[in-house]
């Protein structure tokens, strides 16, 4: 079974004065990618982040870099 991982974190957002994370950074572990998708977004919701808070988080599937989730909950896969 693959297993899904990504740590999910912030950065700060300058034009709102923040120059340092503004959440605790989370590691997740899933089966499935929509698993993945749906703890980026629940974590976003949360910490009440905005776009310019949300960093490229890579999602790796058994160790391999597969692609990352945009602020919005679209998946970019790497190529």
């Amino acid at each position: 079974m693959a297993v899904f991982t990504v740590s999910l974190r912030s950065v700060g957002n300058p034009d709102f004065a923040q120059y340092a994370p503004v959440s605790e950074p989370k590691k997740i572990l899933a089966g499935k990618l929509s698993e993945i998708k749906k703890a980026c977004l629940d974590y976003i919701e949360e910490w009440d982040l905005g776009g310019g808070n949300w960093p490229k988080c890579l999602v790796r599937r058994n160790g391999k870099v597969v692609g990352h989730f945009s602020y919005n909950g679209r998946f970019w896969r790497t190529r």
